[in-house]
């Protein structure tokens, strides 16, 4: 990433790289022969400031500078790396909302629209990134809704490095030490709704260990570290079943696992998802144990989890007493720490980002709480054009 601190709107010689207008050829960067013009200036009027309009010469679309943005649209323009901030430090919604005297609502969009900037920004920084060092992953649990609801958020980190390469969901059936009446709701709400598949866990960290396993060079074995686990033997299988069905060449994998009775301790091998647990109920109010900040969707922790990531990996450092470096300069995609304005630097396209099918689903908010019914949310893309 640039280390000019300059945004689209603020930077004098900005000229734009691409159409903005996702249905226009000339939308992909870098594609020949694209030719716009200068379309005069507009005054905005809350603070009386002026941007450059063009015009792209082929669809004919007119935007700005502010357009390529990551605050396009946004009324509050500041809050949005203020959010990913504060989120990322321990504060529920509402008492974001409080801080910064908005809606709680306000928070939550601001919160999904940087889980999807976060997504992006993931997805384009690691696009060459080779993977050389050995995986470990595991499924960190929480709830969505109500503790009926459980869900996995599976998660792959570096060994050496302690980088999360990529996170996947699973929903869960709750068990452990239940009530009789307890026992009673769950199978009510079974019978209403569904029982989760069995086989969730299974099918989340195969789609896990597919993205992980695309980053590694076929010509070197891939090393995976988990705990004892039932379903991911069963995963390991699958992606290679599904590999040979689609004739798609896989490195070598070698399994090994560790007791979950392990002392989680800096030589264990899993220590780096042991630590990016710990982070993660630490650093984000709806993880703490026994909290009425939980996340009432699944799509809603997803998004923070996008945000942690990006905290985790870029914005953080890899120890409190390491100096300034983090865990994306130790895994060789980045060459220094970056801070919530890095970020945010300007707006990413998700036709750009070459994203995976799970993960145009996570962009689009389409995994649904069943609880919720027909009471769902989606990002139905406003900000296209």
């Amino acid at each position: 990433m640039t280390s000019i601190r300059h945004t689209p709107d603020t930077d004098p010689y900005f000229t734009p790289p691409h159409c903005p207008n996702q249905n226009c050829p000339f939308h992909i960067p870098g594609v020949p022969d694209w030719k716009w013009g200068f379309h005069g200036v507009y005054t905005r009027r809350s603070d009386q400031r002026s941007f450059r309009r063009f015009r792209c010469l082929h669809c004919f679309r007119t935007f700005s500078t502010r357009t390529f943005c990551s605050d396009y649209w946004l009324r509050e323009r500041d809050l949005l790396p203020k959010v990913a901030d504060i989120a990322s430090n321990g504060a529920g919604l509402r008492q974001i909302a409080r801080h910064y005297r908005v809606a709680h609502s306000t928070v939550a969009r601001l919160i999904a629209r940087g889980g999807r900037h976060c997504l992006l920004f993931h997805k384009e920084e690691t696009k060459n990134l080779e993977i050389a060092e050995p995986i470990a992953f595991d499924g960190f649990e929480t709830f969505e809704y109500s503790q009926f609801f459980p869900f996995h958020i599976n998660l792959a980190a570096g060994r050496k490095s302690w980088f999360l390469y990529e996170l996947t969901d699973s929903p869960l059936r709750r068990k452990g030490r239940m009530t009789p009446g307890q026992r009673r709701r769950r199978a009510e709400l079974e019978a209403e709704l569904g029982r989760p598949d069995p086989k969730a866990v299974e099918l989340g960290t195969t789609t896990l260990l597919c993205s992980v396993l695309e980053r590694i060079p076929t010509d070197q074995p891939a090393v995976l570290e988990s705990d004892e686990h039932p379903a991911y033997p069963r995963a390991i299988r699958r992606v290679v079943r599904e590999a040979e069905k689609v004739k798609r060449k896989v490195s070598a994998i070698i399994h090994r696992t560790i007791s979950s009775r392990a002392a989680r301790a800096r030589d264990n091998p899993l220590f780096a998802i042991n630590l990016a647990d710990l982070l993660f109920r630490h650093s984000h109010a709806n993880h703490r144990r026994e909290t009425i900040a939980f996340s009432k969707r699944r799509m809603a922790a997803i998004s923070r989890a996008q945000v942690f990531r990006v905290w985790r990996n870029w914005v953080k450092r890899r120890t409190e007493n390491g100096g300034d470096t983090t865990a994306a300069m130790v895994a060789g995609v980045a060459e220094q720490r970056l801070d919530w304005d890095d970020v945010f630097r300007r707006r990413l396209f998700p036709g750009h980002a070459g994203l995976a099918e799970f993960e145009c689903r996570y962009y689009a908010g389409q995994v649904f709480t069943a609880a919720l019914g027909k009471r769902q949310q989606v990002h139905e893309l406003r900000m296209a054009f």
